[in-house]
């Protein structure tokens, strides 16, 4: 990095309000890894462990985990000498060799070869693939910081469409209650056909909000059952009834830049991808020296004329001289990737400070909204109790009841969306702090 990392976050000190909204926001030095048991829901810890032990992505990076193992064990192999045992039998006349006679002939014999590594360049590519699994191992990490992050959210996506259909649904109820009333007074000539047209389209229109709501509903079921790695409709008894929210700490404990950077498993991917690069080049340069190897060979014939025990040991030396520019090309080749390794790093980092800045802004932002939503819904539902009461009494005309009904629903509806909404922020500071990865904490 050309600059160092910043010490505090900014969106706790530059955003309008910061001293206020700060109170809700406290510095610790270490990571929340099981942060979903805060919202104290024991569906959602139960979705969690599913996941954690279905998701085909998990086990799809786990699998990439063992391929990066195993290839890190085969280049560990070419330190060591390759050993090898033959074997023959035969029965043949060799015309003068076996003086015109059919012979039997056993051969078994030990063949062993060793490149010694003067000048490092196996272990360079050892260090390689050590670095290049350890990479990899990360990149499992942060796939399950993915898929905690996406069950939970999927999981408020489909409490808050239950919320949103429960209210449209009272509310519909209150606005046909409403509309009969109207009618009756219209049997007695004591209203309009326009009211009666107003209270309808008002109904109308609230129900046709449902089929969306429930649309959004099954499409969060159905994502959380294929986040767990089951067919759609396999879990959904899990999910009902609707369970309530759970009230939010008043507090978010979150880690210091220095710590969510340390923590983050996408960010020490790109630090181990940056290191495999370099042993990369280091081997790539180290092609240019000599490669020393030791053959030998020890074993024993056996015939119907003669026994032997043959064995040869020796040294073999090669030098590139002219390849017309290949090693250089390669050496270039992984210059080039090294470079790129060390860019990603560094864009690494700054996505990480940036995911975390628009985390705690998103999260101060919608605390504040809902707090002010929370006191719309109490006025308008005041709102609606005054209306009905100043209708009957003949104070008030049928429009503003149903300006006072339709501005109830918009404010309920609109505060379910911001505590999905601000629950959903909440995981997306766990996430950038890089939680969920490391479940032995």
């Amino acid at each position: 990095m050309d600059k160092a990392y910043p010490a505090a976050w900014v969106s706790l000190s530059s955003a309008p309000g910061a001293p206020e909204q700060a109170r809700l926001i406290a510095t610790r030095t270490d990571i929340e890894h099981r942060w979903w048991k805060s919202f104290e829901d024991p569906v959602l810890d139960r979705l969690i462990d599913e996941a954690l032990a279905g998701n085909k992505t998990v086990q799809i990076a786990e699998a990439r985990v063992e391929e990066a193992r195993s290839q890190r064990g085969g280049t560990q192999a070419r330190l060591f000498p390759d050993i090898a045992a033959t074997g023959s039998a035969s029965r043949a006349n060799q015309g003068y060799a076996t003086n015109d006679k059919a012979v039997n002939v056993a051969d078994i014999g030990v063949q062993a070869s060793w490149e010694i590594d003067l000048f490092g360049q196996n272990c360079a590519r050892t260090i390689e693939a050590t670095a290049a699994l350890q990479a990899f191992d990360a990149r499992h990490d942060a796939a399950i910081v993915v898929l905690l992050a996406d069950v939970a959210r999927n999981y408020f996506d489909l409490r808050s469409c239950e919320s949103q259909i429960t209210i449209t649904t009272r509310n519909l109820e209150t606005q046909r209650r409403t509309l009969d009333l109207i009618r009756r007074q219209q049997t007695g000539a004591l209203t309009s056909d326009l009211d009666v047209e107003r209270a309808a389209a008002q109904v109308s229109t609230t129900s046709a909000q449902l089929p969306s709501l429930r649309a959004g509903y099954a499409v969060a079921l159905n994502r959380i059952n294929i986040l767990l790695g089951v067919p759609p409709g396999t879990h959904d008894s899990w999910l009902h009834p609707a369970a309530p929210w759970t009230s939010l700490a008043p507090t978010v404990l979150i880690a210091a830049p220095a710590a969510v950077l340390a923590n983050r498993p996408d960010v020490r991917a790109a630090e181990r991808s940056f290191a495999a690069s370099l042993s990369a080049t280091d081997a790539a340069t180290r092609a240019m020296y000599p490669t020393i190897s030791l053959p030998a060979l020890f074993g024993v014939q056996d015939s119907s004329l003669l026994n032997a025990t043959p064995w040869a040991i020796g040294a073999g030396l090669v030098q590139p001289v002219l390849n017309f520019g290949r090693i250089q090309s390669q050496i270039d080749v992984a210059n080039a990737r090294q470079k790129q390794a060390f860019l990603s790093y560094q864009e690494t980092v700054l996505e990480a400070l940036g995911d975390m800045e628009n985390a705690l802004s998103l999260y101060l932002t919608e605390t504040e909204r809902r707090g002010n939503l929370a006191a719309a819904v109490g006025q308008n539902r005041r709102s609606v109790e005054l209306a009905d009461k100043q209708y009957v009494s003949g104070y008030i005309g049928l429009l503003d009841v149903l300006v006072a009904q339709r501005s109830q629903l918009e404010a309920e509806a609109s505060l379910a969306s911001s505590e999905s909404q601000l629950r959903k922020n909440l995981v997306y500071i766990y996430t950038a702090a890089g939680g969920g990865w490391s479940l032995s904490q």
